[in-house]
């Protein structure tokens, strides 16, 4: 499905993708020669800031945004390998809590900045995630199909 352009500049879908292109234009004028999964981690990480950066500028009341900015400025290894442990441990339901209060923990943990809100603002976190992430996706693929041509 094709996104409509937006004729808002400033709404979250041009300026995302703005900032992608820049951070994508920096990433390939690097001198750094990096393998293929390297370079992967950098593209989803400026993915992740640029989405981020666009949300809270259009809207600075979010908290995943801000989390996930945050979370952009401390790079250091060890974070990282904490970071992969988090998630592979996501990935297991948990099997001794009741159904409901595990599936908001794991919510909890998916969502940036989830951990410590209540479970209403927890799911209007999560549902603009979910709207930002998929703004995210379809100018990423405008940007892939127009490559390709």
């Amino acid at each position: 499905r094709r996104m409509k352009p937006s004729r808002n500049p400033n709404s979250l879908p041009p300026m995302f993708a703005r900032r992608f292109l820049k951070a994508l234009t920096t990433i390939n004028l690097s001198r750094r020669r990096s393998a293929v999964s390297a370079r992967a981690r950098r593209i989803k990480q400026a993915a992740d800031v640029c989405l981020a950066s666009a949300a809270a500028a259009c809207n600075a009341k979010r908290a995943w945004s801000r989390a996930v900015l945050k979370r952009s400025r401390a790079v250091l290894c060890r974070q990282r390998r904490r970071q992969l442990r988090e998630r592979r441990r996501i990935m297991a339901v948990p099997k001794s809590e009741s159904c409901q209060q595990g599936r908001a923990e794991l919510l909890r943990q998916l969502v940036p900045g989830g951990v410590g809100m209540d479970f209403c603002g927890l799911l209007e976190e999560a549902a603009d995630y979910i709207k930002s992430l998929k703004a995210q996706v379809q100018v990423m693929q405008c940007i892939a199909d127009s490559l390709s041509c």
